[in-house]
This record gives structure tokens, sequence and C-alpha cells, in this order.
């Protein structure tokens, strides 16, 4: 049974997510990311040697909101904490984000985008 969270119901109708994660000195560094709902939890892909994923390791605590392709703010600001995937566990992330996103499944042929790791959010 999937159950979902309103939170989640109405951040799952739009395209893109502001993914905000934050540098040892506390700086906030915004990102628009694609992303997929599952289980009431959010889920992001992107390069395994990212800087969100070595700032997520350092600082689970992360702020997401709604946005345009561009990064502009469409929603309200949530508060959430993050964790990196194993592969194993980013695997199922990969098929749902090449399901929802075509542009995806082009961009995953390039070889600079195959070494892909998983983000897992959930509010706080």
């Amino acid at each position: 049974m999937n159950h979902q969270h309103p939170l989640t119901d109405s951040i799952a109708k739009a395209r893109c997510l502001s993914l905000t994660t934050f540098k040892r000195d506390g700086t906030p560094v915004a990102t628009p990311v694609w992303f997929n709902v599952i289980d009431g939890k959010i889920y992001v892909t992107t390069g395994a040697d990212a800087w969100k994923v070595k700032r997520i390791k350092n600082n689970p605590r992360v702020e997401f909101a709604t946005c345009t392709q561009r990064g502009k703010v469409t929603g309200p600001t949530i508060a959430g904490s993050a964790r990196i995937l194993s592969p194993e566990e980013t695997a199922p992330v990969l098929t749902a984000k090449r399901r929802r996103y075509l542009t995806a499944r082009l961009i995953q042929m390039l070889p600079s985008n195959r070494n892909q790791i998983g983000i897992e959010i959930v509010a706080v």
C-alpha cells in the first residue's frame, strides 16, 4: 500500500525542487533538481562526486521547495534531512527518474552521467 504524505502529494505535482544543502560554515547552497516521490519520501540523483553529496555527508540537514527549471522557488521552504543511498538503493531511483523525465534518459546515456548516486530526503 502506497501511503502518501499530504506534503509530498503536493510536491509530487511539481517538476523540479530547489534543494538547499549547507557548507561547513552554514552557508546555504541551493540547486534545482529533478526528483521523484516514492512511498512519501523524495528521491533525487546526482553525480557521486557532486559537492551536494559532500555537503550532505558533512551535514544531513537540507531545505527544499518546489521551483522552476532555473531554480526560482515557487512554493514554501520545508526543512528536511537527507541520506546518501547505496548503489543498490540508487538503482530503483534511477529507474523512476527515467520513467518520469524523458530528458533524463538522454542525459544518463552520456558517459559523464553514469556515476550517479541517489539521495533520499524526508521532511522533519
